[in-house]
């Protein structure tokens, strides 16, 4: 092709319109937006009819509890679009989001209508759980041990040494002077906490038995809440549960008792 035809050709593509997203927030992953922790996320979605007859929408179900799902109309034509408003609470998340919203059709031989919401949650406050023979310095990779507020335990009540569990504190905005704990609040009779900030910024707290000796039988479910000096995320709330029992075993509960 000549060169100033084939000039002209691209000129005119670039001139088209995007064509528009329809049935989720963005085309992919990849391009999800970012939020911070601190707000929520938001989004207005373009839901299009994909089937070849018109549709009244039924109900509306999503792997999330948002705080805002609404649909402008519930009757489509075919290839007919509305709008869907989302919102969801990034509280104690971080990194990549997702959330899929069904559409369900009060005709029932047809599937329903899947809207996909992608996002990246910017933490104020990070909050893991350290590995088993981890440092802390860095995240964990798996993403099973990022962004847990639930320690659980069962130990033996002769065997204190082995109630420990640690919590890695990290952010990418951190305040000036640095991330610090400023105290820990807890009015419960098993933990007892030290705090150490590693060379990168980053804070390993460690929860290991108030007693050196032996533990007390029972069941506790206690609370503790860290203050650090992020003004985004001054409280942080964790919840310890604990099982001491003279019959537990060597074998862990779950993944994250034997940290």
């Amino acid at each position: 092709m000549p060169l100033m035809p084939l000039m002209l050709a691209l000129v005119f593509v670039c001139l088209l319109p995007a064509a528009e997203v329809v049935n989720a927030n963005v085309a992919s992953p990849a391009v999800a937006p970012e939020f911070r922790e601190a707000g929520l996320f938001t989004a207005r979605i373009t839901v299009q009819n994909p089937h070849q007859r018109a549709v009244r929408i039924d109900k509306l179900d999503t792997t999330c509890a948002c705080s805002k799902l609404e649909l402008a109309s519930r009757f489509l034509a075919p290839g007919e679009t509305t709008t869907l408003e989302v919102a969801s609470d990034n509280l104690r998340r971080s990194g990549a989001q997702q959330v899929r919203v069904s559409l369900f059709l009060t005709d029932p031989d047809l599937e329903p209508i899947e809207v996909m919401c992608w996002w990246n949650v910017r933490e104020a406050v990070s909050v893991d759980v350290v590995p088993p023979g981890d440092t802390g310095q860095e995240r964990p990779a798996d993403t099973a041990w990022r962004d847990v507020y639930r320690l659980v335990a069962h130990e033996r009540p002769d065997e204190p040494q082995r109630l420990r569990k640690r919590i890695r504190l990290a952010t990418p905005d951190p305040p000036a002077g640095g991330l610090r704990v400023e105290g820990i609040d807890y009015t419960g009779t098993l933990w007892a906490f030290t705090t150490r900030t590693l060379e990168n910024g980053a804070i390993v707290v460690t929860a290991s038995s108030r007693d050196e000796t032996a533990m007390k039988p029972g069941e506790y479910q206690e609370t503790a809440i860290i203050r650090t000096n992020h003004p985004d995320k001054p409280r942080i709330e964790l919840h310890l549960d604990a099982q001491i029992d003279t019959k537990a075993g060597r074998e862990s509960l779950d993944l994250m008792q034997r940290q």
